[in-house]
């Protein structure tokens, strides 16, 4: 690749992780029950990849998923809706850049549930990474629990409960990648993690209240930018790039969050906050690059 392609490759990649950093943002402004944007978020999402998903046939789709595909498909819809509603859930309890960055600790989980379930082996210096991030999320946590920052300490909780299920969701996005394309099961995920979350926000109750029109334009603009064009953006960039420089790369999107936390919501991190958040991220880095095959996770809310 010359260096014209490997500089738009950059660019592509710095744009993407841009907008999944804005993500926490619309969710703050909506301020609703997780379960409902999560829903909503999937189901504008759906809709836009629809007729791409449907008509566009990349040159590397299989046959139309079928049996062991399509149950991976659903499956994996499944789990990614359980995951947004971690998300936006802990984005009402607690700071956006915390969620952000117990949410990208799923390289973590990734790499233990690989070793635990199938055996996988891992290099020394992803055990490092490991200890790294988990003390560095243990110390943000630590933070709130010291303080009484009962509210937050539940938000960071729920916040790493999104990162073990997002590790699952990337469990179950490589076996079903065997059947479909990338943007084939995008859709297929979207469509089938709407419809569950759609049958339990109807069992919860959720839309005895709907919405205002401008938290629905919000969550739109949330599926649009970090959902679908973000999305779209890192997955090209990735084909592209060396993974040492796909691994710094996706480890900016907390560092963005961050900052937009700091100068649009007035959420200044305390000293040691922000030490246990650069700990954390180093553990992640460390992760990432001890893969192999290249970044194992792209977290995309």
């Amino acid at each position: 690749m010359n260096k014209s392609e490997t500089k738009k490759a950059l660019l592509l990649i710095a744009l993407g992780v841009l907008l999944l950093g804005t993500g926490p943002m619309f969710v703050k402004y909506v301020h609703a029950n997780g379960v409902l944007v999560g829903f909503y978020r999937l189901v504008f999402a759906g809709a836009m990849l629809s007729l791409p998903a449907v008509f566009l046939k990349p040159r590397e789709e299989k046959i139309l998923p079928a049996g062991n595909g399509l149950k991976w498909g659903i499956l994996g819809g499944l789990v990614l809706a359980l995951n947004l509603g971690l998300w936006c859930s802990a984005l009402n309890y607690t700071t956006a850049s915390a969620v952000t960055l117990l949410d990208n600790t799923a390289p973590v989980w990734v790499g233990l549930l690989s070793w635990m379930l199938f055996k996988e082996k891992q290099p020394g210096h992803f055990w490092l990474g490991l200890l790294v991030a988990l003390g560095g999320a243990g110390l943000m946590i630590g933070w709130d629990v010291i303080y009484g920052a009962s509210v937050q300490t539940t938000g960071n909780l729920i916040g790493v409960a999104s990162g073990i299920s997002y590790a699952v969701y990337v469990l179950i996005t490589k076996e079903a990648r065997r059947y479909m394309s990338s943007l084939r099961y995008t859709w297929l995920e979207t469509v089938s993690g709407a419809l569950g979350m759609l049958l339990v926000a109807v069992a919860a109750g959720l839309f005895k209240q709907p919405l205002p029109g401008k938290s629905l334009l919000m969550i739109f603009l949330m599926a649009l930018t970090s959902q679908v064009i973000g999305y779209l953006l890192i997955n090209q960039a990735v084909e592209k790039l060396p993974a040492p420089v796909v691994s710094v790369a996706l480890v900016g999107q907390p560092v963005v969050t961050t900052l937009l936390g700091i100068v649009i919501l007035n959420e200044i991190p305390s000293a040691l906050q922000l030490l246990g958040a650069l700990i954390c991220l180093a553990g992640i880095l460390v992760v990432q690059r001890s893969q192999v095959n290249g970044p194992a996770v792209i977290v995309t809310e």
